[in-house]
């Protein structure tokens, strides 16, 4: 393999486009792939192949793959037998390699190990000649057969019972049905899929069933392009035997508010109290996967638990054995701000209670500057930052009464921050003092300014007369200095020229 020096990847993109538009197609050799589409499994290795027509060797020529789903065109090329490497696209780098067995007969192929949903697409392999180019396409499709599903019962509700079926691994985006044991299908109440960081699916679907007498209910996971499914059944009876069918998840009654940059602890614990060293424990957002904090089997699962809380948690298993789990999350954030479930599973049974989460931020205390004066008008403007929620701004008079806004401006920072921007137009003269206040509706608390019109203008005034001053001052000793400086010159001279008057002068004859 070399590398050519000087060949930087956004220049080889221009390069091959530029090559591309200018490259006149052969009329004495064209290429062709595959009739079909080339289907590979996750995890497997795939063969592409291209042959020149008529056969002939392609030893001399220049032969590249580029696969533009990616957004960059070159996968790697091939110049009079020797593999360059500089612009080949980095996540197949090591999982590629040439088969060149027919290649006097104009025959070539990629294998491709390890084959990642990120491969699925489209292909082009070309042969270049000089100014002359061939070149077809080959389709690859990427699948994915996932775990079989998971079907997760929620204890006995007035309702019925709520079914959750979840299953992890499948590519493309699988088809989830549900059905009954006569076969008929059943309407799920929702449907939830998401891309994990190796893009494979996650799915979730909810089916809540009115009868739980006698009913056995069956979650299908279906590939489109394998035409291959997975099952699960679930006996809702025996489910309602279960220990876990029988007891609540209690958390806090009252919303928990966290200022910024304070630790979270959020506390669940089953009623009546049980031993939950044996149950999975989860606190989630809106979806079980991914977590917020999975625990099994005494501990913590780090492959389910998404990105924004991994190394901000810990969880307190001091009172496991009665059932009690707190889960700490330090250095609040605005994002963490919302509705989190608490999760208590056993034998495909779960609990759960909700638990509301505020974040809150006191801002800084505001300031107000003049900014500018028209024709009699003040414009007054209070600033502040560091707030969450967005807050509450008021203007006041000396006797507390709500003066309007002129206008409100608040931006939200990078870290989820209100910036706080209020305008008040002065018309009225006898206003003298004004009061902005910004507060918190969560904490009840405020922050407050008072700006004073009377003292502003004696400053004004004061400034004005302080720079009177100082021009007359600075008047003064100049003419001073040009006064002595006169005289110094008059006396300098009376030195020098002497009285005519009183010279005399002697006349020797």
């Amino acid at each position: 393999m070399v590398d050519f020096p000087g060949y930087s990847l956004s220049g080889a993109v221009a390069s091959f486009f530029f090559v591309l538009l200018t490259m006149k197609h052969s009329d004495y050799f064209r290429v062709i792939g595959p009739a079909h589409p080339i289907l590979a499994r996750v995890g497997e290795d795939a063969l592409l192949s291209c042959q020149l027509l008529p056969k002939r060797t392609a030893m001399h020529m220049e032969v590249s793959w580029y696969h533009l789903e990616t957004g960059t065109p070159v996968l790697l090329a091939r110049r009079n037998g020797t593999e360059v490497t500089k612009v080949q696209m980095e996540e197949y780098r090591s999982r590629v390699e040439w088969i060149e067995d027919d290649i006097t007969k104009g025959g070539v192929a990629l294998k491709m190990y390890n084959i990642q949903p990120s491969d699925n697409g489209q292909y082009w392999c070309r042969f270049q000649e000089g100014n002359y180019c061939g070149e077809t396409s080959l389709l690859l499709k990427v699948a994915g057969l996932g775990a079989a599903p998971h079907i997760h019962m929620e204890g006995c509700m007035e309702s019925g019972v709520q079914l959750v079926c979840t299953a992890k691994g499948w590519f493309p985006e699988p088809h989830v049905y549900w059905e009954d044991v006569t076969g008929e299908k059943l309407l799920a109440v929702s449907e939830y899929q998401v891309q994990d960081e190796d893009g494979l699916f996650y799915v979730e679907a909810t089916l809540t069933v009115r009868s739980a007498s006698a009913e056995t209910v069956s979650c299908f996971i279906h590939n489109p392009i394998l035409a291959e499914e997975k099952g699960s059944v679930i006996s809702i009876p025996e489910k309602v035997q279960t220990e876990l069918a029988s007891l609540k998840v209690i958390g806090p009654p009252q919303p928990i508010l966290v200022r910024v940059g304070e630790d979270i602890q959020l506390t669940c614990y089953l009623s009546p109290k049980a031993n939950a060293q044996s149950m999975e424990v989860r606190w989630v957002r809106s979806h079980r996967y991914p977590a917020v904090y999975l625990y099994v089997d005494g501990d913590h699962v780090t492959g389910e638990q998404m990105a924004e809380y991994r190394g901000r948690t810990a969880l307190v298993t001091d009172a496991i054995d009665e059932g009690k789990l707190t889960l700490q999350i330090h250095s609040a954030r605005t994002s963490d701000d919302g509705q989190y479930r608490c999760l208590f599973e056993k034998d495909g049974v779960y609990q759960e209670a909700s638990v509301d989460l505020k974040i809150v931020g006191l801002g800084s205390s505001p300031l107000i500057t003049m900014e500018g004066m028209e024709n009699g008008e003040i414009q007054l403007m209070c600033t502040s930052e560091g707030w969450f929620p967005q807050p509450h701004v008021h203007w006041r008079d000396t006797e507390g009464k709500a003066i309007p806004s002129f206008s409100e401006v608040l931006t939200q920072g990078s870290h989820g921050l209100f910036h706080v921007e209020a305008f008040l137009l002065v018309t009225n003269s006898s206003v003298v003092n004004v009061t902005c206040s910004i507060s918190n509706p969560l904490l009840g608390e405020e922050k407050m300014a008072t700006f004073s019109l009377s003292e502003s203008r004696m400053t004004f005034a004061w400034k004005i007369l302080l720079i009177l001053g100082l021009f007359l001052a600075v008047a003064t000793g100049l003419i001073r200095r040009k006064s002595n400086r006169k005289a110094r010159d008059e006396d300098m001279m009376d030195n020098i020229i002497p009285d005519i008057s009183t010279t005399s002068v002697s006349i020797e004859h």
